[in-house]
């Protein structure tokens, strides 16, 4: 046997490897997509692991204008409302100055949060626990440099709240609803057709969307104050936010 015979033999054999290596490539990662594409479809498994945020269709489907945040707390059998997240330990914020906790907007996590501050804690007992979710406009979080060049109106930041779980005390979830968008969503199907320029004074708007309007012209209709206090009317009962004691 000749060297040309060794060599085109070599040749050959490191040719058919690297035909197996490409076409496992090729297999695996079209794998893995149509995995992601029916866990996406079926709503299976999209936040067991955090690879499935490179598999799942649904990264970058759309930005809001609102900004939001949860408040966790728990209703004691003493009647007090416990803040549950973030616990009375050291904070973790992953980037910037957010906890962790305000990065499930989906809610996937909430009950585990839950779990793990009462496990840690000398917390009383709870009667109900409750996920409330936050929203306000984004042009709030505008510097106020730049606030005064774009806006001649004052600063006055407008919040909505909406319940989104009630979790029994073991922190199993009882009930679930909408977002805040989901759910201006949701009334603008149901409520009678909307004039083109909408206003809270319009006759075709439902008492639903009224009750829900940013107040643009004047009226307090809609404005729901801050959970930690204020004189005006709540959605919710009044909050008195108190960390769960470290558990000795």
């Amino acid at each position: 046997m000749g060297a040309n015979d060794v060599d085109s033999g070599a040749r050959g054999w490191l040719g058919r490897i690297k035909l197996w290596a490409v076409s496992m490539v090729i297999v695996s990662y079209l794998g893995s997509l149509g995995y992601g594409i029916v866990c996406h479809t079926l709503n299976f498994n999209t936040a067991s692991h955090p690879a499935m945020y490179f598999v799942v269709w649904d990264m970058f489907c759309g930005w809001s204008a609102y900004a939001n945040r949860l408040h966790i707390i728990g209703e004691g059998e003493d009647g007090k409302y416990y803040e549950l997240a973030p616990g009375p330990w050291t904070k973790f914020t992953p980037f910037g100055d957010l906890t962790r906790h305000h990065y499930d907007p989906f809610l996937n996590h909430s009950s585990d949060i839950v779990r793990n501050c009462l496990k840690h804690t000398r917390a009383k007992p709870m009667r109900r626990l409750l996920v409330i979710e936050e929203y306000w406009a984004k042009k709030y979080n505008l510097p106020d440099s730049v606030w005064t060049h774009f806006f001649d109106e004052a600063r006055q930041k407008h919040s909505y709240f909406q319940l989104r779980q009630v979790m029994a005390p073991c922190g199993t979830i009882v009930r679930r609803f909408p977002s805040w968008l989901d759910r201006q969503n949701q009334l603008v199907v149901s409520a009678q057709p909307l004039p083109s320029h909408p206003d809270s004074n319009s006759a075709g708007l439902s008492s639903e969307i009224r009750s829900t309007m940013r107040p643009l012209d004047g009226r307090t209709s809609g404005l729901i104050p801050s959970l930690g206090g204020g004189s005006s009317p709540s959605l919710f009962p009044p909050v008195d936010f108190e960390r769960a004691p470290l558990a000795q």
